[in-house]
């Protein structure tokens, strides 16, 4: 068996529990571990879905490395950052949010969100928005994100997800 599909009854049952599409979250995993469930990141994020300590904790998660808690722990967080987008109506635009938000946090997305309302410019389009992350449109008053990893994180999980499809 390829270690792509080694967690696919899992990921499948935990994905559309939730109402994700399977492949998305298997190219999430693909993204975060690569398949590892003993991967552990430069910043110390765990597991499949490389969870920190404190969002592991907050979603219950006991056993980092246990590859059905972790992807539990993992779908349960990006539920939550989906929920968080309740002004963006399309679901494959909320998507892209929703993984944007797992990866670097609701904060900066909320000020890219404002900057690109400000603009006038349709702030519930993932491409849009994303724009916003860069250095040159960043406020410089504002701590700044990591803005190639927050969107080549988006770009690569949906390109490994139509890949999947």
């Amino acid at each position: 068996m390829h270690k792509e599909d080694r967690y696919n009854s899992l990921i499948q049952y935990y994905a559309e529990l939730n109402g994700f599409d399977f492949k998305l979250i298997k190219s999430q995993i693909w993204k975060e571990s690569n398949f590892n469930p003993k991967a552990i990141s430069s910043v110390g994020a765990r597991g499949l879905m490389q969870l920190m300590p404190a969002t592991g904790q907050e979603m219950g998660l006991s056993d980092f490395f246990n590859p059905e808690e972790n992807i539990i722990a993992g779908i349960k967080y990006l539920k939550i950052q989906y929920q968080h987008f309740p002004e963006i109506p399309l679901h494959e635009e909320k998507i892209k949010f929703s993984l944007a938000s797992y990866n670097g946090g609701r904060g900066y997305l909320n000020t890219a969100i404002k900057l690109s309302k400000k603009d006038n410019i349709d702030y519930t389009k993932w491409d849009n928005v994303s724009k916003y992350l860069s250095e040159e449109l960043w406020p410089k008053n504002l701590v700044k994100p990591d803005f190639v990893q927050i969107i080549v994180y988006v770009n690569q999980i949906m390109l490994k997800f139509k890949s999947y499809t």
